[in-house]
């Protein structure tokens, strides 16, 4: 007789979820998740690290698999090398969700795994919905389990997410418990994801989630037919809690409130494209710029009181020499706010990096750690910034819920406008279409097979 870990609870409690045991709202959300993520991915397609992993699928996969790259017109290939590309490409812009108390980024592995696999196998709608539900609860009860001495080595939506990634799979290709956790014993040994590239600028950080996604299809399809991964690959001896979690873990996190509590309806939208570390400071700054009548050559010098995990993440980017290490800079991130009023796609360009006021300002941007706001993380991502003025005011704002988190969400109005300016960004031609897609994830319960969301 199995064992009955944690694991094993997680596992025979996702094997065995149902469109109808989901909540109304989760569904509603799920949706509107899926819309969001399409729309990065849309927004990421044409960056060089996308383009050089579909330059790599094209030389090594099929040219006539059944899965598409979304936002292509024609190009299909295997469910491994569409997740892997719409992986990557929906990371890129760094408007993707987030899930607060995991410290990861679901959407942008789940989406893309689950519309690979679902073209794949004809799956509905209604599995579609299941599957990714699914794969927000593995992952994002994962991320909580490991913790935040596990975020401070490792990027979470990579290790994290090939588990998310290969439950999605595993549920799409409606696996048994046994087959359902050996996937999962799989996709975590391949677990990987280091912070390193923040230093240098490079592409790492779409690697992790492509290859996230590509590994927990492999986890799940190699199950099916029989490979066998670890039993307890969470809690085990030699497992990702030992290993990964740096001594520090939450056990219970794994299987508590199954079917009670869902991650996907504790998951923010991100509306400012940047870092979500600087986006308590970033909405606090505005906020207090706005109400005071600040402007932005009235201001002297920035403090933001943030917690350790920003500090430890944010200071890893120097001044910002490319667009998205830009975002990754509490100095630039806050000077472009302050600049232009907004943090959005647009606002940060490859002309700002080499705008001296930006530069200047960004200079006199200061991270302070709070240990009351530090207390608070990672259930709730706080933010306080403190202004001096040029002529010796000293102003502070406070922000306890950050546009985008559930506490103030987006509207579907918000949601399909976000997804326009994405698209837009993207350099979609066929707006119309493009609508469509929108227009057909509203109903996706309805259809019978996924369907497709190529346009040029």
């Amino acid at each position: 007789m199995s064992q009955i870990t944690r694991t094993r609870a997680l596992a025979s409690w996702a094997s065995a979820l149902k469109y109808t045991h989901l909540p109304p709202t989760v569904i509603a959300r799920t949706k509107d998740f899926f819309a969001d993520t399409l729309a990065c991915a849309v927004a990421g397609r044409g960056h060089i690290a996308v383009t050089s992993m579909l330059n790599y699928a094209q030389r090594m996969g099929p040219s006539d698999g059944k899965c598409e790259l979304i936002g292509t017109k024609g190009v299909r290939t295997s469910p491994a090398f569409a997740a892997l590309v719409n992986g990557a490409a929906a990371h890129v812009v760094e408007q993707d969700d987030l899930h607060n108390s995991s410290m990861m980024h679901p959407a942008t592995v789940i989406f893309p795994t689950a519309l690979a696999v679902a073209q794949d196998v004809g799956a509905s709608g209604k599995d579609f919905i299941t599957a990714c539900v699914v794969g927000y609860e593995v992952a994002c009860r994962t991320g909580e389990y490991l913790g935040k001495a596990h975020y401070e080595k490792f990027h979470t939506t990579a290790t994290t997410g090939v588990l998310g990634a290969a439950a999605t799979t595993a549920h799409l290709l409606h696996l048994n418990t046994d087959q359902f956790i050996s996937a999962l014993g799989t996709a975590g040994t391949q677990s990987a994801g280091l912070w390193q590239f923040l230093l240098d600028a490079t592409h790492s950080k779409q690697v992790h989630t492509a290859q996230a996604c590509a590994s927990g299809v492999f986890s799940a399809y190699t199950s099916a037919s029989g490979l066998l991964g670890t039993s307890d690959i969470l809690e085990g001896s030699r497992g990702m809690g030992a290993t990964l979690g740096n001594l520090s873990t939450t056990p219970e996190a794994i299987d508590r409130k199954l079917g009670e509590k869902w991650s996907i309806l504790e998951s923010s939208f991100k509306w400012h494209a940047s870092c979500r570390h600087t986006h308590p400071s970033a909405d606090a700054l505005i906020a207090l710029m706005s109400e005071e009548g600040v402007g932005y050559k009235d201001i002297d010098s920035v403090k933001a009181y943030t917690y350790k995990a920003a500090l430890d993440v944010l200071g890893l980017s120097g001044e910002g020499t490319t667009v998205h290490q830009s975002k990754f800079s509490m100095g630039f991130v806050l000077a472009v706010a302050a600049k232009k009023g907004s943090a959005g796609l647009m606002d940060f360009t490859e002309e700002d990096l080499g705008d001296g006021e930006l530069r200047e300002l960004q200079g006199r941007v200061s991270m302070v750690l709070d240990e009351e706001i530090d207390d608070a993380f990672p259930e709730r991502w706080l933010g306080k910034v403190e202004v001096v003025t040029k002529d010796g005011r000293v102003l502070s704002r406070s922000v306890d819920v950050v546009k985008g988190d559930p506490g103030w969400t987006l509207t579907r109005e918000e949601i399909e406008s976000k997804a326009l300016a994405l698209a837009d960004y993207g350099g979609v031609q066929d707006v119309a279409a493009f609508k469509d897609a929108l227009e057909r994830i509203w109903s996706i319960e309805a259809q019978d097979k996924i369907q497709g969301y190529s346009f040029a």
